[in-house]
């Protein structure tokens, strides 16, 4: 039986419930990982997904988008997309041991946004051969975020041989600072 349907329907509708309502989904709505992923990669979730997307919407209230579990050396983070009612985009990462945000990043639309660009010191060409020098696959998104501590990034979604990754590359350094692996996504735009 496939179960990667229906796994990712009930994920699709937790984040749902989560975003509308104060009180959490089901927990059995989570514990279905996708038929390709390990059975552990969600039902070892020790904060959950229901604590972390609560805990996202307070840190930016608005609709959820997208929630992605990686696995980065720290540990597993969950990291949802959220656009406010003005159109504002935000990344908040939530610790999936704690529950507790560990970053949040404001997206812009571009490379040329006025705040992003006053940071920059590379291109996007360069960061991206950067971003591929580390993981090498096919680039199937690129991200422009400025973070809360005056820093700005571009973030890869990466497909290779052996899974998907986000690279994160400092704009203004070149610097590959972060390389982590997409356990689990639901949602997306």
């Amino acid at each position: 039986m496939n179960l990667k349907p229906t796994a990712l329907a009930l994920a699709a509708l937790t984040l749902a419930a989560c975003a509308k309502t104060e009180a959490p989904a089901p927990a059995a709505a989570v514990s279905a990982p996708a038929a390709d992923a390990p059975a552990t990669v969600v039902a070892n979730s020790n904060a959950g997904i229901e604590s972390c997307a609560k805990a996202a919407l307070a840190q930016a209230p608005g609709e959820l988008l997208q929630a992605t579990l990686k696995s980065e050396p720290e540990g597993r983070v969950w990291e949802f997309e959220i656009r406010q009612a003005d159109g504002k985009l935000f990344d908040i990462e939530c610790s999936d041991s704690a529950g507790t945000i560990v970053e949040t990043e404001t997206r812009v639309a571009s490379a040329a946004d006025p705040e992003f660009a006053a940071i920059a010191k590379i291109d996007e060409a360069t960061a991206r051969a950067k971003a591929l020098a580390a993981k090498a696959g096919t680039v199937e998104r690129v991200e422009f975020e400025l973070e809360a501590e005056g820093k700005a990034s571009y973030e890869y979604d990466i497909k290779t041989a052996d899974g998907d990754y986000r690279v994160e590359v400092d704009a203004a350094s070149g610097e590959v600072v972060e390389t982590s692996a997409e356990l689990l996504e639901i949602g997306g735009i």
